[in-house]
């Protein structure tokens, strides 16, 4: 315990001044989505880390040395995403019964999701590295990275796969949803949260804090599924 509280204090006093170039930066993507009214096309990840690519790039500073001196925005992901249980909290009554086909919908949604990213990846003969890294495409961000360092993938990739899913799922959820008549609210926030993880899960709670509780456990559920299964399904399409 000693020692994961010297990494996590290590991790906090390792971030520079290049943390305010993320939290400016998503304060301009932040301000741009709310002046289009809240256009999933502009979402502030979506805007904000073109330009804080480009200036790294310009600034000749590489991804390790960014990733490390944003050590306290790291550190938080943990806090924030044991956070989003409150609202969840408040929809406990509603769970035994709902249960069997909330985990029916969390088992089949995060194992289908990583079959068609190692299927596609499969498909178009992709490396083996880069499937490492898209394996756990669906999963939230810090899950995500675990994970994917886990199996020898690349952090980099991840990262920016794990970014377009969330994007992709926010952009195309509302259609889905209209095609389907699925219209309750709590099935519109496992789904989001399972389809795009954090990302969605902010979406569900522009929509409704109950639609927003969903999606935080459909989030939570998968990232614990996946991490069980991914390895071994990983293997599977490797040898």
């Amino acid at each position: 315990m000693t020692e994961l509280m010297q990494q996590q204090w290590q991790q906090v006093i390792s971030s520079s001044w290049l943390l305010a170039l993320s939290v400016g930066g998503f304060a301009l993507g932040l301000w741009v989505y709310r002046r289009s009214g809240s256009n999933a096309l502009l979402h502030p990840l979506l805007v904000s880390t073109p330009i804080i690519a480009a200036l790294l790039y310009l600034s000749n500073i590489g991804f390790e040395q960014y990733y490390e001196a944003n050590g306290l925005l790291s550190w938080l992901l943990g806090p924030t995403t044991v956070a989003l249980a409150i609202p969840l909290s408040k929809e406990l009554r509603q769970l035994p019964a709902l249960l069997p086909i909330v985990s029916l919908t969390v088992l089949m949604g995060g194992f289908v999701a990583a079959i068609l990213a190692l299927s596609l990846a499969y498909i178009f003969n992709t490396s083996d590295l880069v499937m490492l890294s898209i394996a756990a495409k669906s999963v939230t961000t810090p899950i995500a990275m675990g994970i994917t360092q886990q199996l020898g993938g690349l952090l980099t990739l991840i990262t920016l796969v794990v970014l377009l899913t969330g994007i992709v799922g926010i952009i195309t959820t509302s259609a889905i949803f209209k095609l389907t008549g699925i219209t309750d609210e709590r099935w519109q926030g496992l789904i989001l949260g399972i389809a795009s993880h954090a990302i969605g899960t902010a979406r569900a709670f522009e929509i409704s804090p109950r639609c927003g509780a969903f999606s935080t456990l459909g989030m939570g559920l998968n990232g614990i599924w996946t991490s069980l299964f991914l390895p071994t399904l990983v293997g599977l399409f490797l040898y």
